[in-house]
């Protein structure tokens, strides 16, 4: 029987990815491979990191804000300028554009695989979501969230806002890390349930995932796509490995 294999925002850093999956000794056949999202941007492999990820029979990703971008891009042709300016984006168009010049083929191929990754995962042991639980959220709304249908051009509405909410996750931090508390968000108490909730979004401090008891919650975005390093995480043993 193999591991429950968690990975944090990639950003299109293959290289990063394929390293930590070598330090696991990662087995496609055995194990199975989660991702909190976030597979493109401020990097230059989107990609060979996207095909890479489409090619596992055995992942469960849920939807990043970033992915959600790209997969409006690719199905309207439209660039969203605070994504290509701000947010990293204009690497990945470059990438699909330019370096790979991929055909519109499979640039609609990648755009429906992104929209057919749920916001939100409910597993027996385990939640899983890019951003966090949104403000009096309960265990059904987050049912909904895992079974509701995307729109092919959402534009991060707020019925994507498990992809792109930080007020859980920094409601959390500032448990641990009461600086945080300068930042604008609204404190969240922890979310009644026995599983265990990992998210990504939210860059740590310290370049290591940040683990809460009491909010039941590990936060995996330790900053892959800021020059930090890309972890992956064993989701049952909390052991984990970086690039």
């Amino acid at each position: 029987m193999g591991r429950n294999l968690i990975v944090g925002d990639i950003h299109s850093n293959y290289n990063k990815l394929m390293d930590v999956l070598s330090k696991a000794h990662y087995n496609p056949d055995k194990d199975v491979l989660y991702s909190v999202g976030d597979f493109c941007d401020r990097g230059k492999d989107a990609v060979k990191t996207i095909r890479f990820l489409m090619s596992q029979s055995n992942l469960k990703a849920v939807i990043g804000n970033h992915d959600i971008y790209l997969q409006n891009w690719l199905y309207s042709g439209i660039k969203d300028t605070n994504w290509t300016h701000y947010l990293g984006g204009n690497k990945t168009v470059q990438d699909i554009t330019y370096r790979n010049k991929i055909t519109s083929t499979e640039k609609l191929m990648i755009a429906d695989w992104l929209n057919s990754i749920p916001l939100v995962r409910v597993e027996e042991r385990y939640i899983i979501m890019h951003g966090g639980i949104p403000y009096r959220s309960t265990m059904k709304d987050l049912l909904n969230y895992q079974e509701r249908k995307r729109q092919r051009c959402s534009f991060l509405s707020k019925e994507d806002q498990p992809a792109w909410d930080r007020d859980y996750m920094l409601s959390a931090y500032s448990e641990e890390y009461p600086e945080v508390k300068d930042e604008m968000f609204f404190k969240i108490e922890p979310f009644d349930t026995d599983k265990m909730i990992f998210v990504g979004h939210t860059p740590t401090l310290d370049g290591k995932p940040f683990i809460s008891e009491k909010y039941h919650l590990v936060a995996l975005d330790t900053g892959s796509g800021h020059n930090g390093p890309l972890t992956l995480m064993d989701m049952d043993t909390l052991e984990y490995w970086q690039s």
